[in-house]
């Protein structure tokens, strides 16, 4: 995960209820590294020493943020190495994703629109989300808005306003 928003999203309540899913996280965080490259290389040293088993897989969470094509190259290679390693992109960031709990998210192309318009659901948001912050049937909406805006984008990295988070969280929730 890039960040602790992220990662308060995978910790909440709905996301517990499979009991064949196990979601851990790399505990090695620096506010300060948070470019797609040094995400990617605290993931593998991560990997190195924990059992990564053949049912398991490493899923990276990014934000496309102002970062350009050749921040992502070393992530889609190492994506192609291994079949149980994903990539949940977000463009311009994740907060487009809490977005979509309440509508499709059309138009917010950068970190300005997306702030504004998760203004308008979630005034008091800072940054952190609490267990219980999104029920199933939201979560269920944001996955299909989300799909639904991807459905036209043929890029491994999604195209501005698109978010590949949505695959993860469709796998967790296990419909």
């Amino acid at each position: 995960m890039e960040g602790q928003t992220e990662r308060d999203y995978l910790n909440m309540n709905v996301f517990r209820n499979r009991p064949d899913v196990t979601v851990r996280f790399v505990k090695d965080i620096h506010p300060g590294g948070r470019n797609p490259c040094q995400v990617l290389n605290r993931l593998q040293k991560a990997l190195k020493k924990e059992d990564f088993r053949n049912g398991d897989e490493a899923w990276l969470v990014v934000d496309v943020d102002e970062w350009d094509d050749t921040e992502f190259a070393k992530l889609l290679e190492w994506v192609k190495k291994d079949s149980r390693h994903h990539l949940a992109i977000s463009n311009p960031k994740f907060e487009l994703f809490l977005v979509m709990h309440f509508e499709r998210g059309n138009g917010y192309t950068t970190s300005q629109k997306v702030d504004a318009a998760l203004k308008k659901y979630l005034p008091k948001y800072v940054k952190r989300l609490s267990a219980t912050q999104f029920t199933l049937e939201q979560v269920r909406t944001a996955i299909e808005n989300a799909r639904m805006k991807c459905m036209s984008c043929k890029s491994e990295i999604p195209d501005s306003g698109m978010i590949g988070m949505y695959v993860l969280v469709e796998r967790l929730i296990g419909d």
